[in-house]
């Protein structure tokens, strides 16, 4: 149970204005600060009136509020009354006044008798007119051992074996989910003949993605395997160590969620790739954040969208939040320009980050280090920033076969790779970024097309000779970009 709800039954506060959307577990927890306080408990609905709990609910009497309020004042015993439907009786868009007063005065009433009221609904704070009458709560959502109680209890009731690593792994994907969500998702995962392995993560993940979409604030984007990116090898370590601190080890020494990572670098260099290649690994969501979309006219309205956005992150985590060219959105402004609001955005979004608690791991991207703010490169803001450059040799070398494999794959063309030498390609494309290796594969795919022959080296040979890297075009701010890292960032690769 939730420890302020429970501090507030437990001091018997007279009214009590509980926000969720999960009734029957608001109700199981009122019940059980019933009685372990030796105190009754009874529910209340409009359609089924009043009834005491637990027991089966049958329609009963004072199924009208103000009857219902009036025989609760009658009442001697104390009692924990858990009142459905009343919120939106009186907090609604037309409220009723006269209810809200009898309910204060009921309120009021039973602060002499030990009772309380708790008033459950999904939304919406506490009415004006009740406002030094009820104490607030915002029910979260439930935690990673009611996820592994309720999953461990269907494992039982299905005779299925489950071993407590393979528990815990799934009841943290469930994290941000409701138990009932939850208990849709391991129904369905039965009747498609799954067995509650990790290979059931697809279900959890596929579940998150429905949430999101329906936001507009957040996209839900696909993820890859990690062997789709070439090279960045020190980066990938660094990621299958953090990916630890998800685990139930972590959690039993102290360590905290991992807060994320800030990758600079050259345009083209695989930056993005890997942020959907880190979701795929893990086996999280990928969510990705335009800050720009978030902007809107209004003052204060850009603010409360990515504040929305960052709650929503948190509700489906464990994720993995995208930023991609955080600079664009964030940085370069002191905000004369936009009246204030990319500063007061950047403050939000500053704060969130030194702040959060939930398994979001936030991973921006930037091509331009100048243009970002100094206060979201200090130390605690992300776990580490690091620093991919233009591929070396033998980077050069896995990016090559990585994308050939995939036209080989795509084409049906078993003999590609032999056709080809990558040495002589690895020779030719020194200073060139991933992106142009993978833009000169299809454009010498589309050469081969045009003269009806298969692809070789030749046509890739050709493709990269027709379009000068950028690591030419603009040599002086990567330079740049560089120096700046030497000192600054870890080494991607």
């Amino acid at each position: 149970m939730p420890a302020e709800f429970k501090s507030l039954l437990r001091a018997r506060y007279p009214l009590i204005w509980l926000s969720t959307v999960e009734e029957d577990r608001a109700v199981r927890f009122a019940c059980e600060a019933a009685s372990a306080q030796g105190d009754a408990a009874a529910g209340w609905s409009l359609t089924h009136g009043l009834h005491d709990i637990p027991g089966p609910i049958t329609p009963g009497s004072q199924k009208d509020p103000f009857a219902l309020l009036e025989y609760i004042r009658g009442q001697d015993r104390r009692c924990v009354w858990v009142l459905k439907d009343m919120p939106s009786l009186v907090g609604g868009r037309d409220p009723d006044v006269p209810l809200a007063r009898a309910l204060k005065d009921t309120a009021a009433l039973l602060k002499t008798r030990g009772s309380c009221i708790v008033c459950l609904g999904p939304s919406g704070g506490i009415p004006a007119v009740l406002h030094g009458a009820a104490a607030f709560h915002h029910l979260s959502l439930p935690e990673l051992d009611e996820h592994a109680e309720q999953l461990g209890n269907i494992a039982r009731q299905l005779a299925l074996p489950l071993a407590p690593e393979i528990r815990d792994q799934l009841a943290l994907a469930c994290l941000g989910l409701t138990l009932d969500q939850a208990e849709n998702i391991w129904a369905r995962v039965r009747a498609e003949g799954g067995r509650f392995t990790l290979d059931d993560l697809k279900q959890v993940i596929h579940e998150k993605a429905r949430i999101v979409r329906g936001s507009g604030h957040l996209q839900f984007v696909d993820s890859v395997p990690m062997d789709t990116v070439g090279g960045l090898h020190e980066l990938k370590r660094w990621l299958t160590r953090r990916r630890l601190g998800f685990s139930p080890e972590a959690r039993a020494l102290g360590l905290p969620f991992p807060r994320g990572v800030l990758l600079v670098g050259v345009q083209g260099c695989g930056k993005s790739l890997v942020a959907k290649a880190v979701a795929g690994a893990w086996q999280q969501p990928l969510l990705r954040m335009d800050v720009g979309a978030l902007m809107e006219g209004l003052v204060g309205a850009s603010e409360s969208n990515l504040r929305r956005a960052l709650s929503l992150a948190e509700r489906v985590s464990p994720c993995v939040l995208w930023v991609d060219e955080i600079e664009k959105a964030l940085g370069g402004s002191d905000g004369s320009l936009d009246g204030g609001t990319s500063l007061r955005m950047l403050g939000t979004l500053l704060t969130w980050m030194q702040e959060k608690t939930k398994p979001v791991f936030l991973l921006a991207t930037a091509n331009q280090i100048d243009g970002l703010p100094p206060e979201l490169l200090r130390k605690g803001r992300f776990d580490e920033i690091f620093f991919v450059d233009l591929p070396g040799d033998e980077q050069r070398r896995e990016i090559w076969r990585v994308h050939l494999e995939a036209r080989a794959r795509a084409s049906g063309d078993g003999e590609l790779l032999s056709r080809v030498d990558i040495g002589s390609l690895v020779a030719l494309s020194d200073g060139y970024s991933g992106a142009e290796i993978a833009a000169a594969v299809i454009e010498g795919a589309f050469d081969a097309l045009a003269g009806k022959r298969q692809p070789s080296g030749s046509e890739f040979a050709t493709a990269l000779s027709a379009s000068p890297p950028l690591s030419r075009t603009r040599a002086e701010s990567i330079e740049a970009l560089r120096s700046w890292a030497r000192e600054r960032a870890r080494r991607a690769g």
